[in-house]
């Protein structure tokens, strides 16, 4: 996502004198997924975009920079220049080649996509979802995909707890896992920045 996307949420938030607490109770979110929307190290998926922009009374196209227009609430969707990135499926990942592609506006701040094989992440991500992971570091509350085991590869919130970081599924019919710090850089694959759902 452009920092055109950052810097307008923040004045938006500020000029209706809402907190990012409050904002993020708004969406269900927490407060530290706003400041990192605000800080462009996270992107919101075209559902919250859209809540953002009835919240704010703002299109989707200003909220993004594709208008300077803040006055309409139209989003037209035509302006988006369109990028392709590769979709794994979990034994794919490991060999590092695509089951398929997918074309999406340049304003997804995603690298690519993974099919989800489970529910473990129900409700958030449903299995057949793609999700969509950006590389890069997570902050406490962030859903990642992570590589429990050489052959296994999860979606789970992290949270961090002194030596130890907790990997917590979204649906509570799985155990969450805990593990040390120390084995955080080969394991932590990237962040779940959305979803895409197919249409079938």
């Amino acid at each position: 996502m452009s920092s055109t996307f950052s810097s307008r949420l923040k004045q938006l938030r500020i000029e209706k004198k809402l907190s990012q607490r409050a904002l993020g109770a708004l969406l269900g979110l927490s407060d530290k997924t706003i400041s990192a929307y605000e800080n462009n190290r996270n992107t919101p998926d075209f559902e919250r975009l859209t809540k953002l922009s009835k919240i704010f009374g703002v299109s989707v196209d200003y909220l993004i920079g594709a208008s300077e227009n803040s006055e309409s609430s139209e989003t037209t969707l035509r302006e988006y220049s369109l990028k392709t990135i590769s979709v794994y499926n979990i034994d794919s990942l490991q060999t590092n080649k695509a089951v398929e592609y997918l074309k999406l506006p340049m304003w997804f701040g995603c690298d690519f996509g993974i099919l989800v094989s489970d529910e473990s992440c129900e409700p958030v991500l449903s299995k057949g979802d793609i999700a969509l992971v950006r590389k890069g570091p997570a902050l406490e509350g962030d859903l990642v995909l992570w590589r429990e085991k050489e052959e296994k590869i999860v979606i789970r919130r992290i949270y961090f707890q002194g030596d130890s970081v907790i990997l917590k599924p979204e649906n509570s019919k799985y155990r969450p896992v805990i593990v040390k710090n120390m084995k955080i850089s080969g394991s932590l694959l990237g962040v779940v920045v959305g979803r895409w759902q197919k249409i079938l």
